[in-house]
């Protein structure tokens, strides 16, 4: 929950969910003594929405980037909606700054850029389209709400959506 600055209600919202299985968090602003091995033992790592620059400055000040990336290389799912769907790519889309949306480097586990709530008509649309036109060795995702990505091993498996109009826009494909 570090996007929402470890919001309770999104906490809560997460345990909240139905999901039938053994759900735990990791708050980093008040963190467990063991969360670091806690997120090790982990089989999915899910990360919810919120602000993704502040969420990856903190991961990069606490070293929970480089966790992270142990457990991706180890074979654990990692997964997320939003500011948790961008961040694992090269590159990322964001509002994170209230006046504009800029491109920012996310971990960099997952290659090319990704914008999440991609409607494909907004700023953020335009902002994708010069990026992809200017970077065209830059595979762009643009993911619209109930719309996901599945890679296995860094490469575009599948697309997935559980609504009927949502969808996944890409440009410079590979």
């Amino acid at each position: 929950p570090t996007a929402t600055g470890d919001a309770e209600e999104a906490i809560q919202r997460f345990y909240d969910s139905g999901l039938s299985c053994n759900l735990t968090h990791f708050p980093l602003f008040k963190p467990d003594s063991n969360w670091r091995t806690k997120l090790q033992e982990q089989d999915i790592i899910y990360v919810g929405g919120g602000n993704t620059r502040s969420m990856l400055a903190i991961w990069r000040e606490w070293g929970v980037d480089t966790i992270l990336k142990e457990c991706y290389e180890n074979g654990v799912v990692l997964c997320g909606m939003s500011a948790g769907a961008i961040c694992w790519f090269d590159l990322g889309i964001t509002d994170s700054n209230p006046e504009e949306y800029t491109v920012i480097d996310g971990l960099g586990f997952v290659g090319g850029l990704a914008s999440a709530h991609f409607n494909g008509s907004d700023e953020k649309a335009d902002l994708f389209s010069d990026f992809s036109q200017n970077n065209s060795s830059v595979p762009c995702y643009g993911i619209s709400d109930y719309a996901a990505l599945h890679f296995i091993n860094g490469q575009l498996y599948q697309t997935v959506t559980s609504k009927f109009d949502a969808k996944v826009t890409f440009e410079n494909a590979l």
